[in-house]
């Protein structure tokens, strides 16, 4: 009898705690997140006619970890992991998976695919974000907190672009009903930005101000990174922790995927501004397709001519427009290659400012936004690219709005400025 008594008491608490939960979701603001180049977990399967190397593996048998797989990265490993997960470029309308090779996001809908950038836990991203507002009262994983990972090698115009885009739709849309009707707030980080501005543009106003409560932009590459220029040229790391590696080694793997070649300096923003100093000659925004060319890219200009016509930012998208970005840390800006080291040796770079990754003039394009609501600016200790996601401060920001925005007297016409 008192075994039974203490289950009914137990049943009684529990269901108590899960009406009062229940209730205190319906009156959230959930939230979307939405990663950055090289942010999502990607899975591949394969099966493969040939491979570089006797070493390599040609069937993979089940799925399996291609992003971020840390010991992929490692010699001999890495020429194996390349021939898997870069892109077939050979037909440049057509760009996808190599042959014999299938690939997905890991947890669309959920959270565990953007936390952390590897399955290991070792290389953080989105989770204390993610626990930050799970602390707040009615948040749950899964429900008004989910992520929206995407396959970074692609931009909006190529197929699994596109499909991605769809599939965002549906998922805003479910979100909303899953939390009583309540506008979704959308937090994208790095590259994730130009593909809410694309995702934005080709949405009804009707639409959006149905689902929309707000965007929040951290570390917005609207204007391009010089850093993309030098992972075409020479191989590009981005100081993963952990791994020795000469970026020539990388160089294969970026030239095949687009998003790299959309992530360059665009013209109309640049203007004169000299990046590389090679051959005797400067490459400014302007010279691209000759730097491509130059450096003998395969297929490199071509590549370029597909996505340039893609935008990276636009300032009317109908939506309330909250930025966050870093300043002040040492961003590469200019690439000078001593003679005969073009494009095969590693350059002196210039720095300037910016978020470590992408430059001021590309971050501060955020403040052009007809909608804009909030501006935040950080500096000092993890005020850095990727780090910029951990910061206490930068979650309290993010908090703070979710907070805001679940008032029922919160007016999306008001053009005030919030400075929390």
């Amino acid at each position: 009898m008192f075994l039974l008594a203490l289950l009914s008491s137990v049943f009684l608490y529990v269901s108590e705690c899960k009406k009062v939960l229940d209730e205190s979701s319906k009156t959230v603001t959930p939230v979307i997140l939405i990663p950055g180049i090289f942010g999502s977990q990607v899975d591949g399967w394969y099966k493969k006619e040939s491979v570089p190397h006797y070493y390599c593996t040609k069937d993979s048998k089940d799925w399996t970890t291609l992003w971020l797989c840390l010991e992929c990265m490692l010699p001999p490993t890495l020429s194996c992991w390349m021939d898997t997960f870069s892109l077939n470029i050979t037909d440049i309308d057509d760009i996808c998976d190599r042959e014999g090779v299938q690939t997905k996001v890991n947890d669309f809908g959920y959270t565990d695919g953007i936390g952390y950038l590897d399955k290991n836990h070792y290389v953080l991203q989105y989770e204390l974000m993610v626990a930050g507002i799970e602390a707040l009262p009615g948040y749950r994983r899964g429900i008004s907190i989910r992520g929206a990972p995407y396959d970074y090698r692609h931009t909006p115009n190529t197929s699994k672009g596109k499909q991605y885009l769809v599939q965002l739709k549906y998922l805003i849309e479910e979100t909303f009903e899953l939390n009583s009707n309540n506008r979704v707030m959308i937090v994208a980080h790095s590259m994730g930005n130009p593909y809410m501005v694309n995702f934005l543009k080709h949405i009804s106003q009707d639409w959006k101000d149905k689902y929309i409560a707000g965007y929040v932009a951290v570390a917005g590459v609207f204007g391009g990174s010089a850093k993309a220029i030098r992972a075409l040229m020479s191989g590009e790391t981005e100081d993963l922790p952990g791994i020795v590696i000469n970026p020539l080694s990388m160089r294969e793997f970026e030239r095949s995927i687009p998003t790299i070649y959309w992530l360059m300096p665009p013209k109309h923003l640049w203007q004169d501004t000299p990046f590389v100093f090679a051959n005797n000659r400067n490459y400014t925004a302007a010279d691209l397709h000759t730097l491509l060319s130059d450096a003998l890219v395969p297929s490199g200009m071509a590549m370029r001519g597909r996505v340039e016509d893609v935008p990276l930012f636009d300032p009317d998208l109908g939506v309330d427009v909250f930025c966050v970005h870093g300043v002040n840390q040492s961003t590469p800006l200019q690439f000078r290659y001593a003679d005969g080291y073009f494009p095969d040796g590693w350059p002196t770079t210039v720095t300037g400012n910016g978020d470590g990754t992408v430059n001021i003039e590309s971050l501060e394009l955020c403040k052009q936004f007809k909608r804009l609501k909030g501006y935040k600016t950080v500096d000092g200790a993890l005020a850095t690219h990727l780090e910029i996601l951990q910061r206490e401060d930068v979650i309290a920001y993010v908090a703070d709005l979710l907070t805001f925005t679940r008032r029922e007297n919160y007016n999306s016409t008001d053009r005030g400025v919030l400075n929390f």
